[in-house]
C-alpha cells in the first residue's frame, strides 16, 4: 500500500482518537495537548483499580490461550529434550561437525 492515508481519514474511521493541530517546531505545545487529553480521559475522576480489573477481564480470553500455548511449548520442548535432540545438536556444534551462527 503506497497511497498515503490522511490524518483526517484515520480520524474519521476511528484509527486514531484525535488529531492535535500543532506545527513542526511546537513539540512543547503538542506534549501539553497530549497530556491534557490523557488527563481528561484517564484522570483522577476514574477509579484506576476498576480500569485495571475491566482491562484484565477483556484480556482474559487472550491470556488463557497464551497460557495454554506456553504449557504446550514447554511440554514439546521437554519431549525433545528427553529424546536427546538438543544434546545431539550441541554435540555436533562442540565437535565442529555443525556450524552455528552465534
Amino acid at each position: 500500500m503506497s497511497k498515503r492515508i490522511t490524518a483526517e481519514d484515520m480520524l474519521q474511521v476511528g484509527f486514531v482518537n484525535k488529531v492535535f493541530e500543532t506545527g513542526k517546531d511546537e513539540q512543547e505545545k503538542f506534549l501539553a495537548e497530549v497530556l491534557k487529553e490523557v488527563n481528561e480521559r484517564l484522570g483522577d475522576h476514574l477509579n484506576a483499580d476498576s480500569l485495571l480489573k475491566v482491562k484484565a477481564l477483556i484480556r482474559k480470553p487472550e491470556r488463557d490461550v497464551l497460557d495454554a500455548q506456553n504449557v504446550a511449548e514447554v511440554f514439546g520442548g521437554l519431549e525433545r529434550f528427553v529424546k536427546g535432540i538438543p544434546q545431539e545438536e550441541f554435540r555436533k556444534i562442540a565437535s565442529g561437525e555443525k556450524r552455528h551462527k552465534l
